[in-house]
């Protein structure tokens, strides 16, 4: 009775017409899966060659203002003078006062004053492919005034983290933006992003899920030899009024070389 049963069973699934939906679904699953599959595997043996060795000095491609007065304020309205609405609307701090000091912390800081060089401002079709990390690192920058005299201080950039030997593939289509990592010691690439993103003033790129006013923002550019940078800044602004204002820039640093 129960192979009778199974047999019933069997001839039924036979007669059940195929689902479309189904099919088209799983279709599509299928090719993802065999793609993602297929793009890992290129990471996978591109990682084996030798990285290109560069030595990219720690303010590479970093333009600042003069150190000044009114240059310092003249020089820093012209990065405002980048944003757009859309840009500006991604913006927020959190801020505290600790006896007469006021201290501004803005996550996703697109208007530090340690700003990517506009000689690297490109078209953003250049864009389009896949692009090998050599460079990815933290860095801090700090400028700060004594408001009585107007003197301007510009402490040492300083490296604080480097990691560059962990390996890491972008890849920009017309829409979408996914990025790739490997741990130095670590097998396989996990996906660290995947999103859509949009280009602002041909020098800001937002990553977004759904709303850009939610948009992660970096500054991109193109060197003179086609690598691609991609800066994501934070910054602590400390302000005793009257007193002193200093500016803490930190940024999150990659370089690319394109590879596809």
């Amino acid at each position: 009775m129960a192979i009778m049963k199974g047999l019933i069973a069997s001839n039924e699934i036979l007669k059940m017409k195929p689902d479309f939906k189904y099919t088209l679904l799983l279709a599509v699953i299928l090719t993802f899966s065999a793609d993602s599959y297929s793009q890992e595997k290129q990471f996978v043996e591109i990682a084996l060659t030798q990285k290109t060795q560069i030595n990219f000095p720690i303010d590479y491609k970093i333009l600042r203002p003069r150190l000044e007065y009114p240059l310092w304020d003249k020089d820093y309205d012209i990065f405002y003078s980048y944003l757009t609405p859309a840009l500006r609307k991604t913006q927020s701090s959190l801020s505290y006062n600790n006896n007469g000091v006021v201290t501004s912390v803005i996550p996703n800081a697109i208007m530090s004053h340690a700003q990517l060089d506009t000689s690297t401002i490109s078209n953003e079709s250049n864009l389009i492919g896949t692009w090998r990390m050599l460079v990815f690192r933290s860095i801090r920058f700090n400028d700060s005034v004594y408001l009585p005299t107007k003197t301007y201080y510009r402490l040492s950039d300083t490296l604080l983290d480097d990691k560059s030997k962990d390996e890491v593939f972008a890849v920009f289509t017309d829409n979408d933006f996914k990025l790739y990592a490997r741990e130095v010691g670590k097998p396989g690439f996990k996906k660290e992003i995947s999103t859509k993103y949009s280009i602002e003033n041909r020098r800001y790129i937002m990553l977004y899920k759904l709303f850009k006013s939610g948009a992660g923002v970096s500054q991109f550019g193109l060197d003179e030899k086609g690598y691609l940078i991609l800066n994501y800044p934070k910054v602590i602004e400390n302000v005793k009024k009257g007193e002193y204002f200093s500016y803490y820039a930190i940024i999150d640093q990659y370089i690319f070389e394109k590879v596809k």
